[in-house]
């Protein structure tokens, strides 16, 4: 019943921090935000899928190397973003994706 309470007590500080969040952040941050969420969830899925034995047919390793690649280019996306919110980084310097 713990775990329950905790995991409960973790979506509303979550959903609270989501909202505030909403408030606050540029849309152009909340929409990378959003997009490198979504893919981190997607690979999380797969990769649960695949340790847990439920992976679709198609779904492999190589599946998995190929959603990491697309999370990881969203994730260096949005740090641009943000970078470029902070006055850090000119919108025309790129992401600045890491090769490899």
């Amino acid at each position: 019943m713990n775990s329950v309470r905790s995991w409960t007590g973790h979506g509303a500080s979550t959903a609270c921090a989501t909202a505030e969040a909403q408030a606050l952040v540029p849309d152009a941050v909340m929409a990378a935000a959003g997009t490198t969420n979504r893919h981190l969830g997607d690979l999380y899925g797969l990769l649960m899928r695949l340790d847990r034995g439920t992976a679709e047919p198609e779904e492999d390793v190589a599946t998995a190397r190929e959603c990491m690649t697309v999370a990881w280019d969203a994730l260096w996306r949005m740090r641009h973003v943000m970078r470029v919110d902070l006055g850090i980084t000119a919108p025309e310097e790129g992401y600045g994706l890491p090769d490899g």
